[in-house]
């Protein structure tokens, strides 16, 4: 086989052989893309399972993991660290007050639904930019998947071709003089057919996976912006506090 394929190199023209020759080199840099953005996104969706664990611990309050969530990355970490930005702006926390929502994990006041709409868009375009992320190089992957097919084609066109133009020249058609020629010529569609099969397959794996992460963002902002309407304003030792007295005041009226 692999004499067969350096046979069939060595009998195309120069046209073919630079063909053939980007083809390969293109296979090369499809691979190791490949590779890089799997394992890129293998590590995003682990570091979004490991958040998502921490986080449902606390899912009776999204504040829960703000003390955390500077110990992890990823998309949705980053989500996380963008809607507390925005809840610190909108409530203008003081150090006394950021210590209340870190430590009881309770707003200082109960936000509105323009407030909650704000942190969602905030939210949105860090989803947005996280997409951006994720995108990157697939446009090129893509691309190689399209035009390696007509890269070969290209080359099989052009050597028929020339081999056509030497037979005109020649006067008379020879099985050995045209042999060679369109065994030539085939080859860079057999290039390219191998560099945009696994390329075809690998952008579909990765698109499938990135898929799955968007999917990830898009629920966690639905359900930290759920579970901030749920919110407590209240600290329950002031609250039991304010209660006491009042307690106490009616059972001396009663005495």
């Amino acid at each position: 086989m692999f004499e067969t394929v350096t046979y069939a190199f060595l009998q195309s023209d120069l046209m073919g052989k630079l063909i053939v020759i980007g083809l390969l080199i293109t296979s090369v840099y499809v691979w190791c893309l490949m590779i890089c953005k799997a394992f890129d996104m293998y590590e995003i969706n682990k570091s979004c399972r490991q958040f998502r664990k921490a986080f449902d611990k606390g899912r009776t309050s999204p504040l829960a993991i703000s003390q955390d969530v500077e110990n992890y990355s990823g998309p949705l970490p980053e989500l996380c660290r963008v809607a507390l930005a925005e809840l610190q702006m909108i409530l203008h926390l003081s150090p006394a007050d950021q210590l209340i929502l870190t430590r009881h994990r309770i707003l200082t006041r109960k936000l509105t639904d323009d407030e909650i709409e704000k942190i969602r868009s905030s939210m949105n375009r860090a989803v947005s930019v996280q997409i951006q992320y994720l995108e990157d190089k697939l446009t090129v992957l893509g691309s190689i998947v399209a035009l390696s097919p007509m890269a070969g084609l290209f080359g099989t066109v052009w050597g028929v071709m020339a081999t056509f133009i030497g037979i005109a020249k020649a006067g008379r058609p020879e099985l050995m003089a045209i042999a060679p020629g369109i065994s030539g010529a085939l080859l860079t569609t057999v290039a390219g057919l191998l560099v945009a099969m696994p390329s075809l397959i690998g952008n579909n794996l990765i698109i499938a996976q990135m898929q799955d992460i968007i999917s990830n963002m898009d629920t966690f902002v639905e359900e930290f912006i759920s579970s901030l309407r749920l919110e407590e304003t209240k600290i329950p030792e002031l609250q039991s506090a304010t209660t006491a007295p009042a307690g106490s005041s009616s059972s001396q009226g009663e005495n």
